[in-house]
């Protein structure tokens, strides 16, 4: 059976360096014979979260917008690899609404993860971060690479000149890839332990 990866680029800009890097490693997930999918975000309408809570008992967003459509595509998806820019130390705005709103009721346990920051010099590290942060908490499984999943670039078109970028582009999309096939033939144990309905993603609903 072959695996679901999907890319999902936060930048506010289509054709972005972002996305090349994630298309980039999209391509080498379909070498690995994975079932590949992009959504750029730019195109979308992702508002920011409202913080109502009405998502945890509904299993999904009461907003009106794109972001119901994108959750769905992520639930399938055996891999996600996510980027975003470099805005001010922290990942671009469309980005930072998904991971807000989708942060309270969609299970991504066990799915495998990745994440990519693009910006001109410094603050990606901060970025990066935010993914990984959120990846985590969501319990997805992350692959290492040689290197941090970070590229330079301006102006459009400049990631191809980050040649350890683009390389590092095609290495983690090859090893998300590789993982979700393994995961998917022998998921892990805790996929499946018990859920309390009506309560957030694995957690209670203490903190409002």
């Amino acid at each position: 059976m072959k695996t679901r990866i999907l890319g999902i680029s936060g930048s506010p800009r289509t054709n972005s360096n972002t996305s090349t890097l994630i298309e980039t490693a999209l391509e080498s997930a379909r070498k690995e014979d994975a079932l590949i999918e992009f959504i750029g975000l730019a195109s979308l309408d992702i508002r920011e979260c409202k913080h109502c809570n009405e998502c945890t008992p509904l299993g999904k967003c009461v907003q009106d917008d794109d972001l119901n459509q994108v959750a769905e595509r992520m639930a399938i998806a055996d891999g996600i690899i996510f980027g975003s820019p470099d805005h001010f130390a922290s990942v671009a705005t469309p980005l930072k609404n998904l991971i807000d709103r989708t942060g309270r009721f969609l299970h991504l346990e066990g799915k495998v993860g990745c994440g990519f920051a693009v910006g001109r010099r410094s603050g990606v590290d901060h970025s990066l971060s935010t993914i990984i942060f959120y990846m985590m908490v969501k319990e997805m499984i992350l692959p290492g690479g040689v290197y941090w999943p970070i590229g330079f670039a301006l102006n459009p078109g400049d990631i191809r000149a980050d040649t350890e970028a683009m390389a590092m582009a095609s290495q983690m999309g090859k090893r998300v890839a590789q993982l979700a096939s393994i995961l998917v033939k022998e998921p892990v144990p805790w996929l499946h332990e018990p859920r309390p309905p009506g309560h957030k993603a694995r957690f209670g609903d203490e903190w409002k």
